[in-house]
């Protein structure tokens, strides 16, 4: 069992997973962000063995992740190590064809365009990817585009899970009215200033009702609007069995430096308990949701 002290008190943190762990090498983050990778797949799972995890997924923006892995879990046999793809245009977009590859290769998270989102500033997409518009889920009238809802079918089928990844205000809720109560869901960057479009803890609770599960992330607590204090408190509103606590870490920019993620995790979650989150929550939100969640629960 690895245990911790903390003001006195111990907290378990054996078996969590996290959902969201970045790697290199990707030169379209690199180039977008100045950012270096603070681990590849290797390490990252090796990271989250010596922490006791019981499992993590490796977040691609560039391509599936289904080989890198493959070869992290042969350098750390103790813990799953899983794969996903985002729908970005390294990757054709919304292209199933890609997206059911991933899935037939043993991806368990597919996440919506990222990088390459209607959310991403105009500038980035074209220093990227040339003079293209964001990726779009939804049509002019907010109804969810037909590539859209042949992927939401490919990761029912295989019993996987939709991430929201980079999109609208508007288009999480068109995913999560289509897909909250009949797959899958996560509502990831949540709160976030940058990479999301600010869902409030209010935002997070509707969602939630539609069948959502919401994803804090430590990178959220990195910085404004969202902190600790801030996450604890949208928790207390969500209500912790609807939510899961990642990193988001394995990536890095000049200044301020980030942790690499198996130890920004634990950060995070001693920073959420100092905030009042109880062990229990803790637990739920770290271990237990995100095991239900990718089908790893016994």
């Amino acid at each position: 069992m690895n245990e911790r002290e903390l003001h006195g008190r111990r907290v378990d943190l054996d078996g969590a997973i996290d959902m969201h762990v970045h790697f290199g090498p990707e030169p379209f983050v690199s180039q977008l962000s100045q950012a270096t990778f603070s681990v590849d797949p290797a390490a990252a799972a090796r990271d989250a063995a010596a922490a006791g995890m019981a499992a993590i997924v490796l977040k691609p923006h560039e391509f599936g992740s289904a080989v890198a892995a493959h070869l992290a879990q042969a350098a750390a046999p103790s813990v799953t190590v899983l794969s996903g793809i985002c729908c970005d245009y390294p990757v054709g977009g919304l292209n199933p064809v890609a997206v059911e590859t991933a899935l037939r290769a043993g991806g368990k998270v597919v996440w919506l365009p990222t990088i390459s989102s209607r959310q991403s500033d105009p500038a980035h997409l074209k220093m990227l990817f040339g003079d293209v518009p964001g990726i779009a889920v939804t049509d002019d009238e907010g109804k969810l585009v037909k590539p859209a809802r042949i992927i939401m079918d490919l990761v029912r089928e295989h019993d996987a899970v939709l991430a929201t990844g980079h999109i609208t205000k508007a288009e999480h809720f068109a995913v999560a009215r289509e897909f909250g109560n009949r797959g899958r869901l996560l509502v990831t960057h949540a709160m976030q200033r940058v990479f999301g479009p600010e869902l409030t803890p209010g935002h997070c609770a509707e969602l939630a009702g539609l069948g959502a599960m919401i994803e804090f992330s430590a990178h959220t607590c990195a910085g404004i609007p969202a902190g600790a204090t801030t996450i604890a408190a949208a928790i207390r509103t969500v209500g912790s069995s609807r939510v899961i606590l990642s990193s988001d870490f394995g990536w890095t920019p000049p200044e301020p430096k980030l942790p690499r993620p198996a130890k920004g995790l634990q950060r995070y979650i001693d920073a959420l308990w100092e905030a009042g989150a109880t062990e229990q929550e803790l637990r739920r939100m770290a271990c237990v949701n995100p095991a239900r969640l990718l089908g790893l629960a016994g």
